[in-house]
């Protein structure tokens, strides 16, 4: 039986341990669902797939990788649970963090403010995560020079 490996670290790691954030056995589950037939399960599995392999991506400096599996859990997410969900806001923020990694800031402006309208609208606006946006959307509105900045994190 052959045996792969994810990197040097897989390699050394105990199996139980390491199976949660090997990324070669998470590739291979995700393209085991999506060969599979429609359904919600299936399109549930491959969101939480793709939410998990994003975080791995993103902790490995992976932008790209990470990004395309957040945009499609993010796409599984509205699907589903439509625009206003929770999970929605937290793929956003991520997009974001993915973003200002990479000086995309305009790109990262648009996904903080997108997770910032949908946490507002699901917590309210006296929530953590309404705050913790509204941070980030000034972070971004500062890295670009923007006097506006200062008006977000009073906010906050």
């Amino acid at each position: 039986k052959a045996v792969f490996y994810c990197n040097s670290r897989c390699q050394r790691a105990s199996w139980p341990e390491h199976r949660k954030v090997c990324t070669f056995d998470l590739e291979r589950k995700l393209e085991q669902k999506r060969g599979r037939d429609e359904g919600n399960e299936r399109s549930i599995a491959i969101f939480e797939l793709c939410g998990k392999l994003g975080c791995l991506y993103e902790q490995h400096d992976l932008f790209k990788d990470a990004e395309e599996m957040y945009l499609e859990a993010l796409g599984i997410a509205v699907a589903l649970q439509g625009e206003w969900s929770e999970n929605v806001a937290i793929l956003s923020a991520n997009l974001g963090n993915i973003y200002v990694q990479q000086e995309r800031m305009d790109d990262a402006l648009r996904m903080y403010k997108r997770a910032l309208r949908v946490c507002r609208r699901v917590h309210g606006d006296e929530s953590g995560q309404v705050a913790l946006n509204l941070c980030n959307v000034g972070i971004c509105l500062r890295r670009k020079g923007d006097e506006r900045a200062m008006a977000k994190y009073e906010e906050a």
